[in-house]
């Protein structure tokens, strides 16, 4: 015996009233788990004396601490991304923004996204305006230990020298997997590649990739 189905005339709404509003309750549900969140990540950060702005944006819990007499600023619009469902790639830890030790200064400037990156300034780490920090990129200007290896294991981090500042110019994409260590100076508006490791200089309006890192190509 044949049966027939019914279907919806034009204009029906297949979605029942307990659906939507049970769909509507958890986008309420998800709305204040974030914004209470947000609110908790601003709360931690002041109690440390890091002055975040209001217009930053947190997405998951990240790790930011300064050391004491240190310089740490986050930009106007700042935007970290932490955790593994909070990407499409997934992300191998929250974001990690660290001074490691007296007198060390750190700049994050205005409109800058990062999604579980590192950033870490023993001497001085400035990044421009409208920078991308792609997912599990490294920005770090010491080794943490001494090259030679006569007393590494246990030898005091390093004195920073002016030769190690890392300077990134506005409008660089820095890409997934990126390395930029001690010394590294990125022109405006150029690309680190994927998985690229940059110690060097790198010209404005450039793509570099490799490791070390090579222009491949201009803008």
């Amino acid at each position: 015996m044949l049966r027939r189905v019914h279907e919806p005339a034009a204009g029906d709404n297949p979605a029942s009233p307990a659906r939507s509003s049970l769909l509507s309750l958890a986008a309420e549900i998800r709305h204040s788990a974030g914004w209470l969140e947000r609110r908790m990540v601003r709360s931690y950060l002041r109690r440390q004396g890091i002055t975040v702005p209001e217009s930053a944006e947190f997405f998951g819990f990240p790790t930011i601490t300064a050391a004491p007499g240190s310089t740490l600023v986050l930009g106007e619009r700042f935007n970290a991304i932490s955790g593994r469902r909070r990407h499409v790639m997934g992300l191998n830890h929250g974001c990690v923004i660290r001074t490691i030790r007296p007198g060390a200064h750190l700049v994050i400037g205005d409109d800058v996204g990062m999604s579980g990156a590192t950033v870490c300034a023993a001497g001085r780490v400035e990044i421009g305006p409208h920078c991308l920090i792609g997912a599990n990129a490294t920005i770090v200007d010491s080794n943490f230990h001494p090259l030679a290896a006569a007393g590494r294991r246990y030898a005091p981090l390093p004195e920073p020298e002016p030769r190690d500042e890392i300077v990134i110019g506005a409008n660089v994409f820095v890409g997934a997997g990126a390395y930029v260590l001690a010394g590294a100076r990125i022109g405006d508006n150029s690309v680190v590649g994927a998985g690229a490791v940059v110690t060097g200089e790198v010209p404005p309006d450039s793509v570099v990739a490799g490791n070390p890192a090579r222009v491949v190509r201009a803008l």
